[in-house]
Order: structure tokens, then C-alpha cells, then sequence
């Protein structure tokens, strides 16, 4: 059991999905990736100061972009991601004590994109970026948007049976106004897109 508070878990463990290494010279831009990823999923650990290979590194000599990558959750993601951050002490490559900063990212219940619009999700010990068809399946997993609410493509709502929504609305006791009515101002049957009226598939 992966423990986050255990240097040679730290060092040792392997890369998976919940647990990466980063140099503590890595740039806030690339940095961002596994944030985005992580949060995307099931959240996770990130260990600064760590090589792939688990020599100790540290983040001691890298003050001022180890400030950088601790904004980054914060600034080089969209919306914000939920971290909780720590350091632990630990002994580096050259025998000199040392600290690496362990980065906790907490899972979101929104999509989170990076400072160019790209989101990647975690999936095993890589960061995978998603193509269109798979960031819309994310937003529908999340619940962000439903697949029923989405406009029908090429629907108006001249398309819609108006007689049979009028029998309907009086079958259930409407009687705040007509059948065009109940639909524009109930459940956004009809949404305005574009300035045009979109029959939503609610």
C-alpha cells in the first residue's frame, strides 16, 4: 500500500496512476499536464524532487521555480485544482539533507483544462491527452452538461407535434398558457442557440 508520508515509497513506488515524479527543474507549463490529468481522474500524488529513477534530487536549489510549479494548480489550470501540499524532509543524491515537496491533487468535479485549452486525463502512469469526442464524454461523466440537454442537430421547433403536446399539457393540468408556451418555459425544451430556437433532446 502506497504510503505518501514514506520517503522510499516516495522514491520507490511505482509510476501509476496516482503517484508521478518530477524534477524540481521541471517548467510550470509542462507541469501543469499531470495536475490536469490527475484532477481529471481520481486525483493523486505528485512528488517534486524526485527523478524517474528515484534518485533524490530535492527542491532546495530550486526555490524559485519550486514557487512557480506551486502556483500552477492555481494559475496554469481552468478552473482551479484543489491541492494539499507538504514537504518532507529526505537525505539527496550528494548526502545532504534535502526536502521534496509531495503535492496531493485532489479529483475534480469539473473538467479541468490547462492554460491552452487542452485536457488530459490520467490514465495508468501516463498523461493522456483527449481528443474532442473524448473531453465531450468527460463533461458527460462529470454531469457538467447531459447528453439530453444538447440541441437536436437540424430540429426546430416547427418539427414538434404541437397538437399532441397540446393533449399533453391538458392531460396534466397545465393552464399557465398554450403548448409553444409550456415548452419554452419548462424543462428548456427549446433553447435559444445562435439566435435561433433549438429543440433540446430533454
Amino acid at each position: 500500500m502506497f504510503d505518501p508520508n514514506d520517503i522510499q515509497d516516495l522514491q520507490y513506488s511505482t509510476e501509476k496512476q496516482v503517484v508521478d515524479r518530477k524534477s524540481a527543474r521541471i517548467a510550470a507549463k509542462d507541469f501543469a499536464i499531470p495536475v490536469v490529468a490527475m484532477a481529471n481522474a481520481d486525483g493523486g500524488y505528485l512528488v517534486v524532487g524526485i527523478e524517474d529513477d528515484g534518485t533524490i534530487t530535492g527542491i532546495d536549489e530550486h526555490e524559485k521555480n519550486v514557487n512557480e510549479l506551486l502556483r500552477v494548480p492555481f494559475d496554469y489550470c481552468v478552473p482551479s485544482v484543489m491541492v494539499e501540499n507538504k514537504t518532507i524532509e529526505a537525505c539527496d543524491t550528494n548526502g545532504r539533507v534535502n526536502h521534496v515537496l509531495v503535492m496531493h491533487i485532489l479529483p475534480s468535479a469539473q473538467v479541468i483544462a490547462n492554460q491552452a485549452d487542452e485536457v488530459f486525463m490520467r490514465v495508468g502512469d501516463k498523461s493522456k491527452k483527449l481528443n474532442f469526442e473524448q473531453r465531450l464524454q468527460l463533461v458527460y461523466a462529470k454531469g457538467v452538461k447531459y447528453f439530453e440537454n444538447q440541441p437536436v442537430a437540424s430540429a426546430s421547433i416547427s418539427d414538434i407535434d404541437m397538437p399532441f403536446v397540446d393533449q399533453y399539457i391538458r392531460k396534466i393540468g397545465y393552464t399557465k398558457g398554450n403548448a409553444e408556451f409550456y415548452l419554452r418555459h419548462n424543462n428548456d425544451f427549446i433553447i435559444t442557440v445562435d439566435g435561433e430556437d433549438k429543440v433540446s433532446g430533454a
